[in-house]
């Protein structure tokens, strides 16, 4: 974590965040981050990540621009996704409806992959949506 950084807090910033986020676990790594997911352990691939509280120590914590807790994740991007490091911090449901959005997405690409549908299930459940 740089201590150079921008949080995201507008809907339009945050949908762009997202859609990166997206872009770098969409295909072969979404089933992975589900999993992880529904286990509320973060997932993230080279330069974007998504951290849930375990995910971090005392030191990350107090690198945050404010305390991370138990029913928000934080969304990460680093350079050279982005210029400057960007995070957002998205509560349970925020987070969830960005999955389903962007699983739905992948399932209407590829309608093979149904074990999506369940592993979000799964999130949902682990969230207590």
């Amino acid at each position: 974590m740089s201590r150079e950084y921008q949080v995201k807090e507008s809907k339009e910033d945050i949908d762009k965040l997202m859609l990166t986020y997206f872009n770098f676990i969409s295909g072969k790594y979404l089933e992975k981050a589900l999993k992880s997911f529904a286990e509320k352990e973060g997932y993230g691939q080279e330069i974007v990540f998504a951290f849930f509280q375990s995910d971090l120590d005392e030191y990350d914590m107090a690198q945050l621009p404010r305390p991370l807790d138990e029913k928000h994740v934080l969304i990460e991007l680093g350079y050279p996704a982005v210029e400057i490091e960007q995070m957002a911090f998205l509560d349970f449901q925020t987070f969830y409806d960005y999955l389903d959005k962007n699983v739905k997405k992948e399932v209407g690409k590829t309608p093979e992959k149904t074990e999506l549908i369940n592993l979000l299930a799964e999130v949902k459940r682990s969230l207590c949506l």
